[in-house]
């Protein structure tokens, strides 16, 4: 993957943050690789900003789309039947994602609304949850997108500080 990034510079950064945002499972954390871009001394910040930026974008809405199109309200009679969280009860145990899991995540989203967004994006693991619960809990686009924003923003500049100051400590120590 570092060699897509070197090759490909911003477009590989874009590629694999794309890929990992839209939900699928990569041996490397993006993280990682806003780190690793970082501590390249020809890095940009600005360009590593939209890259990431539009990369968590782009890819988030997919999932966010998926869960709030597949996983919408059904109206049976006088008894609500909600089928997305009957899909994470059916399928979320090969996850380890429990209906008690499920049922505390909502309520902390439902209590914390666009916080919780920011709150789940920045928290290793439930990143990708995030856009799924708020496609679930029908959170509009503009609201997801704003708090994803700024989500993207915050970590972004964790990471590339993070970059920047080790990229730093490697150079010096490899120099002297």
């Amino acid at each position: 993957m570092f060699e897509l990034i070197e090759t490909y510079s911003y477009l590989g950064l874009f590629a694999i943050l794309f890929i990992e945002e839209a939900g699928v499972f990569l041996p490397i954390p993006g993280d990682i690789l806003i780190a690793s871009v970082a501590a390249l001394p020809s890095s940009n910040y600005f360009l590593t900003v939209l890259t990431v930026i539009g990369a968590t974008l782009t890819g988030s809405t997919i999932l966010f789309t998926l869960s709030k199109k597949f996983g919408h309200h059904i109206i049976r009679g006088d008894s609500q039947v909600r089928l997305g969280h009957n899909l994470l009860v059916k399928y979320g145990k090969y996850i380890k994602v429990t209906p008690k899991k499920i049922n505390k995540i909502e309520k902390w989203f439902e209590k914390y609304g666009g916080l919780a967004i920011v709150i789940g994006r920045l928290i290793p693991g439930l990143r990708i949850v995030t856009p799924v619960v708020a496609g679930l809990l029908r959170v509009s686009y503009k609201t997801f997108w704003l708090y994803t924003t700024l989500a993207a923003l915050i970590w972004v500049n964790i990471y590339f500080v993070i970059g920047r100051f080790f990229g730093n400590i490697l150079t010096k120590l490899l120099i002297n």
